[in-house]
């Protein structure tokens, strides 16, 4: 007997497509396309394990990972435009089956993220130490002293990737003074400000630490919830505080 296609809610659909930030999550061409003044669709949604699977298609992916045992479930279902949709079933395989998985993967890994962050606040006094870090002329005077990130080789482990590790020690060289004095700044108006984020940060890690997450994606996770949470003019602003974190010993 044949699995039924599911008909899925205005509500649904326009989560899914929020997913994929409503590209295509394979070539990137848009899943909407405009002709005189109105909005069209250019996606599928297609299933990652097939709705009704051939025997070919069974036997090919028979030991292969599913994120859902109901293939009807949206965990199984990501936007496509027509052509990659019609590629990626024509004819299917292993390589692309897993590729399309493991990019599903992350897209529900960054959905829960994101319920996290409405849950883990930082205080808003983080953001003057962030804007301070765009145009505050003290930190041309930082920048000269000598320091060496300890921490950062001491702690981060082979799941960092070289880029990262090399943009985080860059970061606390150029940074970890101005922001540690920033934060005595805090202090001198707000009594234990800093101790206070410093704690609301860690606990944040903790949990990503729970969950069983690597440190390349937890660095990401952390700057991607300094980032959502304080709105900075650019996102290097946020991995720049994450660092000193990391640093600082609030993280790994």
């Amino acid at each position: 007997m044949s699995n039924p296609r599911q008909k899925y809610s205005e509500a649904q659909i326009v989560a899914l497509l929020s997913q994929v930030s409503r590209v295509c999550p394979l070539c990137a061409e848009p899943l909407f396309y405009k002709k005189n003044g109105k909005s069209f669709k250019n996606y599928e949604l297609a299933h990652i394990y097939p709705l009704n699977p051939t025997k070919e298609e069974e036997l090919l992916l028979k030991n292969e990972e599913r994120l859902s045992d109901d293939v009807n479930d949206e965990d199984n279902i990501i936007p496509l435009c027509e052509i990659c949709h019609g590629k990626f079933d024509k004819p299917r395989t292993v390589e692309e089956y897993r590729n399309l998985l493991g990019l599903k993967r992350k897209l529900i890994d960054r959905s829960g993220q994101e319920a996290i962050w409405r849950t883990y606040t930082i205080e808003d006094e983080i953001s003057q130490i962030i804007e301070a870090i765009y145009d505050d002329p003290e930190l041309e005077n930082e920048a000269e002293i000598d320091f060496t990130p300890r921490e950062v080789d001491e702690k981060l482990d082979s799941t960092i990737s070289r880029p990262t590790k090399v943009k985080i020690k860059g970061n606390v060289r150029e940074y970890y003074i101005f922001i540690r004095n920033k934060f005595a700044e805090l202090d001198s108006v707000n009594s234990d400000m800093s101790e206070i984020i410093s704690l609301q940060i860690k606990t944040y890690y903790i949990k990503q630490k729970k969950m069983g997450i690597n440190q390349q994606a937890i660095f990401e996770n952390i700057v991607s919830w300094i980032y959502a949470k304080t709105k900075p003019k650019t996102s290097d602003a946020a991995e720049i505080m994450a660092s000193f974190f990391v640093q600082n010993c609030e993280v790994f």
